[in-house]
């Protein structure tokens, strides 16, 4: 009972590390032009003031998502979310790079996302294992999932991060929460996938959370770079 307790408030403490990111997901044939437009956006004035990460991410084996590529803010803070919005649309240098982007892209879904639960850094992760899925009973799943994931990194010690999260706004028809798992490159994270596949544990925490989740997609999302 104890030991529930513990968990169960480490849970809800972790919300006060939460972060917002914004995930901007989009289908191309030119990755090479969108690397390059938005090189010259992240080097303006309005984007060096943006108080937050910015990255591009590739998609890769992808499953039933269309889209290829995703370009990704995450916030500290939903001032600093804020704050970058106001920004977006204030901006001439913002709407001037929007409008070149949209010649080279196909937009698919954007949405903002937060954790409900994480452990460790996700930054320097370059490779991110995910798991969309629809959760009936959030709370007991994020309990089971804490508990699964952290024994399991133990056991192998890992060190990348690893969460639960939602859109907060955007929800897909499809999914209510993803999972993620990451490493710091794809041997590694493919490695860590097919040890947590065959790990027992695995099978009894698959078990537990049956009835509550139905995963829906699985990819591997890859940094391409940072800005």
């Amino acid at each position: 009972m104890k030991k529930t307790i513990l968990l169960i408030a480490f849970i809800f403490s972790s919300f006060s590390y939460s972060q917002y990111c914004a995930f901007f997901d989009f289908e191309t044939t030119e990755p090479d032009s969108v690397v390059s437009t938005l090189k010259g956006m992240m080097d303006t004035e309005w984007a060096k003031n943006i108080e937050g990460t910015k990255s591009l991410f590739a998609y890769q084996f992808n499953g039933s998502n269309n889209a290829t590529h995703s370009v990704q803010f995450c916030f500290p803070s939903e001032a600093a979310f804020a704050n970058f919005m106001n920004s977006w649309y204030g901006s001439v240098q913002a709407q001037v790079f929007g409008d070149k982007m949209n010649k080279y892209i196909k937009p698919v879904n954007q949405a903002l996302n937060t954790p409900a639960w994480f452990k460790n850094d996700w930054t320097p992760d370059q490779v991110f294992m995910i798991w969309q899925m629809e959760v009936t009973n959030p709370p007991l799943y994020v309990k089971e999932f804490a508990e699964f994931s952290q024994n399991f990194a133990k056991k192998y010690d890992l060190q990348n991060s690893y969460g639960v999260g939602y859109p907060i706004s955007g929800k897909n028809a499809d999914f209510s929460h993803f999972v993620w798992v990451g490493a710091p490159d794809v041997e590694t994270a493919l490695k860590n996938t097919k040890e947590m596949y065959s790990d027992p544990s695995f099978a009894k925490y698959s078990a537990k959370v049956n009835d509550i989740r139905k995963v829906v997609n699985t990819m591997m999302m890859v940094r391409v770079m940072d800005f």
